[in-house]
């Protein structure tokens, strides 16, 4: 029987992690828990690090009767990735997450969103937290640089004010609900390498977010130029962002009256597991030491119905040709023959740097996540206690040079 400081813990971890049991549950039956769906190839933005912007301002976007029938027939998951295009560009967005929560049980969404739609992002984000107060919403923000340079890289002229405006007002008119999580996401490129730690120490001292994440750039790129980092460089900046993790843990687990330590063993753990498969894989395919789980646990849904294993794979099929049936799809041939020639990861040594796979898999390797995990967690523990903080930077001094160069 668990005692109350794990119990409390282990809500904490499944909260973050978007599943019940991701802590507790080392033998686990694989199956489908993550659909991932580009809900509109609608976008205002012209990002040079976007993966997917050749598929972007189409007009052949799923219905939502398409969507409607895709949640009644996709059966119980546990978690809803959106992706597009701008999600809250999609009027009936709301209604289609409320589908899932309602049809699916989903109890974890990612919400991406590049700031710029404030007004929809403020009413929806509202809508949303009202009508499914049971569902936990992580709300990301993108920020991959100060000012001119996130503009530059956005392809947005004021982005990044507006961006920041539009967290503060999340974060203040909802901030005190307790199933939305406003996170950052920051792309690391070539461009804003340089800017990174202040960039962290900007968001830190303001007080944006709950969770600031970092990724590296995947995937077919308009720039490629933005890719040119090194290795050397990539664990240079992990090792100095390690305050960043830190203060990500200190804010999930403020309220917790007992059980921080293994909460924050955990949470740390994944983050830094992800972040050494990312540095493994950073210059080409390395094997993950575990199984990747795309297709058995993972179906990804594109804006015009095609889809796939994993974001990183080509589409396998359409799900008009299944009646818009996604659980004919998942158990389809198409499927079966996709999860065997991936082969776990091995047999197509696909081997990549997308977090969400990675945690995906993980909870399927109990050597992962009673070995590796905590040797991870130990060796990020050590450099937070080793790297300087994050600096402090002259807030005024940044948003003003941003505005002028927005003007």
């Amino acid at each position: 029987m668990q005692d109350t400081s794990t119990q409390d813990s282990v809500k904490e971890i499944d909260a973050t992690t978007g599943e019940p049991g991701y802590f507790n549950k080392l033998i686990r039956r694989k199956k489908l828990e993550s659909v991932f769906l580009f809900i509109t190839s609608k976008c205002q933005s012209h990002c040079r690090t976007c993966f997917n912007h050749a598929n972007l301002n189409r007009n052949d976007d799923l219905t939502f009767e398409q969507i409607k029938t895709i949640s009644e027939t996709a059966g119980p998951f546990d978690k809803l990735w959106l992706s597009g295009g701008e999600p809250y560009l999609r009027k009936d967005m709301v209604e289609i997450i409320a589908l899932f929560h309602e049809n699916n049980g989903v109890k974890t969404i990612n919400l991406p969103t590049n700031g710029l739609a404030k007004e929809n992002i403020v009413r929806m984000t509202g809508e949303l937290v009202e009508r499914c107060p049971k569902l936990t919403i992580h709300l990301n923000f993108s920020l991959d640089g100060l000012g001119k340079t996130h503009d530059n890289i956005r392809g947005v002229p004021g982005n990044f004010l507006k961006t920041v405006d539009t967290i503060e007002t999340v974060r203040k008119l909802y901030g005190d609900h307790k199933n939305l999580m406003v996170n950052i996401a920051t792309v690391i490129t070539s461009e804003a390498y340089d800017e990174m730690l202040d960039l962290a120490g900007y968001i830190a001292q303001k007080g944006l977010c709950d969770l600031h994440i970092h990724e590296v750039l995947r995937g077919d790129m308009p720039d490629p130029t933005l890719k040119a980092i090194t290795l050397d460089q990539v664990k240079e900046l992990n090792m100095k962002l390690s305050p960043v993790m830190d203060l990500g843990a200190k804010r999930l687990f403020k309220d917790l009256k007992q059980g921080k330590k293994i909460a924050r063993l955990t949470y740390i753990g994944i983050m830094s597991f992800m972040e050494m498969i990312k540095e493994q894989n950073h210059d080409g395919p390395h094997h993950w030491g575990m199984k990747c789980t795309a297709g058995d646990t993972t179906f990804v849904i594109d804006a015009n119905g095609d889809f796939r294993s994993c974001e990183m794979r080509p589409p396998i099929g359409n799900l008009k040709d299944f009646d818009y049936n996604l659980r004919s799809a998942y158990d389809s041939s198409l499927m079966k023959k996709e999860v065997y020639e991936i082969g776990g990861g091995a047999r197509a040594d696909c081997w990549c740097t997308h977090g969400c796979w990675i945690s995906s898999s993980l909870k399927f390797s109990p050597w992962s996540m009673l070995v590796r995990l905590p040797r991870e967690y130990r060796k990020k523990e050590k450099m937070i206690k080793s790297v300087p903080p994050l600096p402090v930077v002259d807030i005024e001094a940044i948003e003003a040079a941003a505005a002028e160069v927005g003007a």
